[in-house]
């Protein structure tokens, strides 16, 4: 299956489908009946694996899953499939019963595997992982990967774009395709799901966008749930062939499975391809009884012609009725196939089949080109949700700053282009202020859409498309730059603003903090460069907790795992946040640094001693005296003495000692 999954859904496609059914279905009749059956081979085993096949034949337990069709599944509680059709023809070759045992579950069958309470798994793709404790037969299915997206989605994908991209992609838990990922594609971030239906539904109903899954496993899922909307963008390199995989201190029984699947026949094997992949059955004309069974089609071909014409007469009605349903329909195709699902606006669809009808227009045409600031460090911070509301508000700018006659269409996943024809310079440089204005003025949800734009004019007919684009691109991406650090200090504004919102800090501790922290860095006779980071250290170091919820920052009981694991994430997301601005980098390292303990316990990194720099080093003294000194939900408040005692309980071991003795005496000199 390499293009779309078309599904048919009219009343003569289901004839159609009868049609060919009937056919099959006389076709395998007349070879059933004709066909001679041959004897079983007999395997060729050595005397010593009969001897151990005899041994240990009680002891053999193969494990399958129950939802991995057609690979194998159940049907009404009964284990069928590819694979259960080939363990069938092993036991009759191999003259055993293999019992065979059933997981719903993925990860509780590889545990059983890889703890050997089982003696192997139906069909497994090798990787270096399972390898430690498993043999892999040679591959008996072959399975390639493919990305799942919605009809709708123009751009061809592949791993190196699904890298780069603030797309949200899929993956089954547990399947081979996760490791590797990891190993060749770590920048990819991917969510899992529990099953391949869990993760096609979701990327139909547009909760994510792609899915990385077996094309076995999608053609089923999409059959089974009827799923229409829904295409394989393309075929990936990547290809699960599936094995037996046996306990890797058995080898033998790796050895006897292999020499049973080598005396499956080609007929056999084609048999079961036939039953569960009917897209690759036979062709009717390398039947040898094709001839007799061309006669039974005529017949067959004949009654349901007759069939068909009765049933004519009652479609006409039905015809009738669905017309007027179907005119609409097409109405809706037609505007989910040029316009984006997200924002409203054109796609790049509509915008690459509109070009040549554009540059037919009189001169001049105008274009800008517009690209949003800052959607990977909103998505990070405030999740994919932000991203998608600060992507639809600056569509909505866009929009209603334009004039009528121009076309405003989204090309990519932060990028817009607005086309103006009979546009001069003048009118397309007061349209890019408009715009750039609105989003100056635009509120913050949670930050304002900001945005680089460029414009160009074409008055030369000579000049093409493509070079008109790369002028207002190239005058974008000066915007961008120039703009770069006013950019980012709204932004960073913007995240201290929400960290304020949630009432978790007051300014009034930002102002301790940086009063102390400079105090301190006097005292230890730091240069002017460490004081001014350390200032900024003080205003910037929870950064990062932007787009925590307000419930978990002010929780007054004990955090749950997931909780805590979700505040320990802040200094790498507030080191990810300052770390592209060329004002605020310098204090990247230490915001990431500034929960790491002297004696290498804290955390991001598990830094130690002098590892950890030294202006983050101050500042966890600093802080923790503040925290110990004023109120919090979820703990007393010391007093100054207890709190210095709690200071000198940690040296080495939370904090610098040299830098908390030079504090201490420092605070006991002031009231």
């Amino acid at each position: 299956m390499r293009g779309g999954l078309i599904i048919l859904k009219s009343n003569k496609s289901k004839i159609t489908i009868l049609l060919i059914l009937f056919v099959i279905g006389i076709a395998g009749t007349i070879y059933s009946f004709n066909s001679n059956q041959e004897p079983d081979e007999k395997i060729f085993l050595t005397s010593e694996e009969t001897k151990w096949l005899n041994e240990n034949k009680d002891e053999i337990k193969i494990g399958y899953t129950t939802d991995y069709p057609p690979v194998e599944f159940l049907d009404d509680d009964k284990y069928v499939g590819i694979s259960a059709d080939y363990f069938k023809l092993l036991e009759k070759k191999l003259g055993i019963d293999i019992e065979m045992v059933e997981f719903d579950n993925w990860d509780e069958l590889i545990e059983q595997a890889k703890s050997r309470k089982i003696s192997g798994i139906t069909a497994a793709t090798k990787t270096p992982e399972r390898s430690e404790y498993l043999d892999f037969t040679v591959p008996y299915i072959l399975n390639p990967n493919v990305i799942i997206t919605r009809k709708n989605f123009s751009e061809n994908l592949t791993f190196e774009k699904l890298a780069n991209t603030s797309m949200e992609i899929l993956v089954v838990e547990g399947y081979d395709i996760i490791e590797f990922l990891n190993e060749r594609f770590p920048k990819l971030e991917y969510k899992t799901v529990k099953t391949p239906s869990d993760g096609m539904r979701m990327v139909a109903f547009g909760e994510a966008d792609a899915m990385i899954i077996e094309i076995m496993s999608a053609s089923a899922t999409i059959e089974r749930d009827n799923i229409t909307n829904l295409v394989v963008n393309v075929e990936t390199p990547y290809e699960s062939s599936l094995s037996i995989a046996t306990r890797n201190d058995w080898p033998m029984l790796s050895t006897i499975f292999n020499k049973g699947l080598a005396q499956i026949s080609q007929p056999e094997r084609k048999e079961i391809e036939q039953r569960w992949m009917p897209l690759q059955k036979k062709n009717l004309f390398e039947n040898r009884y094709f001839w007799f069974g061309l006669l039974t089609l005529l017949l067959g071909l004949s009654i349901i012609i007759i069939v068909i014409s009765i049933w004519n007469a009652s479609l006409k009605k039905a015809v009738k009725e669905k017309t007027k349903a179907l005119e609409v329909s097409t109405q809706e195709l037609l505007y989910k196939t040029y316009h984006d699902e997200l924002t409203g606006l054109y796609n790049r669809v509509y915008f690459s089949e509109i070009l040549e009808e554009i540059q037919s227009k009189p001169l001049p045409l105008s274009i800008i080109v517009a690209d949003l600031n800052c959607l990977k460090i909103t998505n990070d911070t405030f999740g994919h949700e932000a991203g998608d509301k600060l992507i639809i508000n600056m569509a909505k700018l866009i929009q209603s700053n334009i004039e009528e006659g121009h076309i405003a269409c989204r090309i990519g996943g932060d990028e817009m282009i607005v086309i103006m024809p009979e546009t001069d310079v003048r009118k397309s440089l007061d349209i890019l202020a408009k715009i750039k204005q609105a989003t100056i003025s635009s509120k913050e949800e949670p930050i304002r859409p900001l945005v680089a734009l460029g414009a160009a004019t074409k008055i030369n007919e000579d000049e093409s498309f493509s070079r008109l684009f790369k002028r207002a691109e190239e005058k974008m991406y000066e915007n961008k730059m120039d703009e770069s650090e006013y950019t980012y200090d709204k932004v960073i504004g913007s995240f201290k603003k929400a960290i304020l919102e949630n009432e978790y800090e007051s300014p009034e501790h930002y102002e301790r903090l940086k009063a102390l922290c400079l105090e301190l860095g006097y005292a230890m006779n730091l240069d002017k460069e460490d004081l001014d980071a350390l200032a900024l250290l003080s205003d910037l170091h929870d950064i990062g907790k932007a787009g925590l919820d307000k419930e978990i920052l002010l929780k007054e009981g004990p955090l749950t795992h997931d909780e805590w694991e979700k505040i320990k994430r802040h200094p790498e997301l507030g080191f990810k946040i300052v770390s592209s601005s060329v004002k605020f980098s310098h204090v990247g390292k230490g915001i990431l640094a500034h929960h790491e303990h002297w004696d290498g316990k804290g955390y991001p990194q598990g830094l130690k001693g002098e590892e950890i720099p030294l202006i983050a080093r101050i500042f966890a003294v600093v802080e923790a005296y503040d925290v110990m000194t004023h109120k919090r939900p979820y703990k007393k408040t010391f007093t100054k003495n207890e709190a210095i005692l709690e200071l000198r309980n940690c040296f080495g071991t939370q904090f610098d000692s040299r830098v908390a003795e030079v504090f201490i005496n420092m605070i006991d000199t002031t009231n």
